[in-house]
């Protein structure tokens, strides 16, 4: 970036003849006297160039000194700090929900919708989603050692919290315009249900008995965020992942 910034300085110092050239910076207050030429870039920073002797073809000179200036001004903005991509909404929307976990002392955080079997966020999402079928293979003390192995807790109790509120009868009637708010803190599967925007539930799974008002203090916090980042999302369906089908959501009138 810097080789790109002192070749355009030597373009300029030979294109007009001046002895020297250099950047002024965007808050370096500076006038021109009869042998130095001045343009401004669009960052705000300057070109001064200096001569000897005042030019005879002054305005000739300051007119090639602006061309050269927006010629390479590309140059110039290059030797500044690239700027850092923006997360995307989905990985904003996963990090928003590891931090509501943290803050609930929480295992996962789902959002799904009450339409659809789409799980549109988790903290962590590799536990959320259903295992599906084993591939097929040729070792049989291969498949055995597979079967045996133990699931991750996460994943068991995200599966079967989310198994219970699918099969709630008050899902079918967000579309009616009713509210879910369910607390389960008995039973192997401790959660917190709620509805927001309609169509989507936030699943929240605990481990062992959890404390209760700092579970809702955390939604109550974390809820208008998670809304915002769900209703961001692309109109199109995130591409279908371990098995679970993807659908396009409705749109809203």
């Amino acid at each position: 970036m810097q080789s790109n910034l002192d070749r355009f300085l030597a373009l300029v110092r030979r294109e007009l003849g001046a002895d020297d050239v250099r950047m002024l910076e965007a808050d370096e207050d500076s006038e021109a006297d009869e042998r130095e030429l001045q343009c401004r870039m669009a960052d705000g920073r300057g070109v001064s160039a200096r001569f000897d002797v005042a030019p005879t073809d002054r305005e000739a000179k300051q007119r090639r000194l602006e061309m050269l200036a927006r010629t390479f001004d590309g140059v110039v903005q290059d030797a500044s700090p690239p700027r850092r991509a923006r997360p995307s909404v989905e990985r904003c929307l996963q990090d928003e929900l590891s931090a509501f976990c943290a803050r609930a002392a929480a295992l996962n955080a789902i959002v799904i919708d009450a339409n659809s079997p789409v799980e549109w966020g988790a903290a962590r999402p590799q536990e959320a989603i259903p295992l599906g079928p084993r591939p097929p293979s040729t070792s049989t003390a291969q498949d055995a050692d597979e079967a045996s192995k133990p699931e991750p807790d996460v994943a068991v109790a995200s599966r079967r919290a989310l198994n219970v509120v699918r099969g709630l009868s008050e899902l079918a009637e967000l579309r009616k315009g009713k509210h879910l708010r369910l607390t389960e803190r008995t039973g192997d599967t401790p959660f917190v249900a709620h509805s927001f925007a309609g169509i989507y539930v936030l699943v929240v799974v605990f481990g062992a008995p959890f404390d209760e008002l700092r579970a809702e203090r955390a939604i109550f916090e974390a809820l208008p965020r998670i809304e915002r980042l769900v209703l961001a999302l692309p109109p199109l369906d995130p591409a279908p992942i371990k098995g679970v089908m993807a659908l396009r959501r409705p749109r809203r009138r």
